[in-house]
């Protein structure tokens, strides 16, 4: 599976390269910086094996598997802001609004989020109700009942004590919604069953959960190490380890359930994301 994901790497590299082809300026440049910057490129790449999945060749998807990844930049823009949680460094890298003015950091995550949808429109191989399909998808799960609706429960949350349930539905709203939409994205694009739609969506959710509970461990186990980061309210804290891991295998659990539903268990999916949590 370590060649599909090079193979899915790299045409997703190169197919956001093209994209921003030809663009020049300040804001320009400050797009680049983020979205070309370094990156697993996972969302992209479950647009493309969830494709695959329902038997269709992930060349076809890479415009919408980047536009994904172009909303995924732009909420890294936003998060890592002095408004937000006033991040200097991502992935190793200055973060935007340290190397370009602010203002400017908070334009290029206005414009990678417009072009997302831009990008999706311009298709010519898929029919109009299912170009205005993914638009409403996309739309739906980034916004105030999505993506951004985790981030406000984030913010409003913090130095408060919240419930094990309220940090559940951040997490699945700030990165949940957007895997589900991924691997959502291959139903409509193959023009799949409203069960196997739903098999995605559900498998997507829990592979966010899952996904954001892996990092607060490795989080945790690094502060443990070094006593050097500031406590943040993630479920670790607020439940301990040993059952924040018990949670992650049930969690992963549900994914595979659902998974399971797919066309010959979906093995292009688990390849890409089994060796996340081994």
């Amino acid at each position: 599976m370590e060649q599909l994901y090079t193979t899915y790497h790299f045409a997703v590299e190169r197919h956001l390269n093209d994209l921003l082809k030809g663009s020049e300026g300040a804001l320009a440049d400050a797009m680049r910086y983020t979205l070309l910057g370094k990156g697993k490129r996972l969302r992209p790449q479950l647009v493309l094996a969830s494709v695959e999945t329902l038997g269709g060749q992930f060349s076809d998807a890479l415009s919408f598997a980047c536009a994904v990844e172009m909303v995924h930049a732009y909420s890294l823009i936003h998060d890592d802001l002095p408004c937000m949680d006033n991040d200097d460094f991502r992935r190793g890298q200055p973060t935007l609004h340290r190397v370009f003015p602010e203002g400017i950091a908070v334009l290029a995550g206005d414009a990678l989020l417009t072009e997302a949808f831009r990008v999706i429109s311009q298709s010519n191989h898929l029919s109009d109700r299912q170009i205005v399909r993914l638009i409403a998808l996309l739309a739906s799960r980034i916004g105030k009942d999505g993506m951004v609706g985790g981030q406000a429960i984030d913010i409003l949350s913090k130095g408060k004590t919240v419930s094990r349930e309220l940090l559940i539905e951040m997490d699945q709203k700030k990165t949940g919604d957007l895997f589900s939409c991924s691997l959502e994205f291959g139903a409509i694009i193959m023009n799949a069953s409203s069960s196997i739609e739903e098999h995605l969506h559900q498998a997507g959710l829990h592979l966010g959960l899952a996904y954001q509970i892996h990092d607060d461990l490795e989080d945790a186990g690094v502060a443990a190490s070094t006593n050097s980061i500031e406590p943040k309210l993630t479920l670790t804290t607020l439940i301990g380890i040993e059952t924040t891991q018990k949670l992650l295998l049930q969690t992963f659990e549900k994914v595979q359930h659902h998974l399971s539903f797919l066309p010959s268990g979906a093995p292009k999916i688990k390849g890409l994301i089994e060796p996340i949590f081994k």
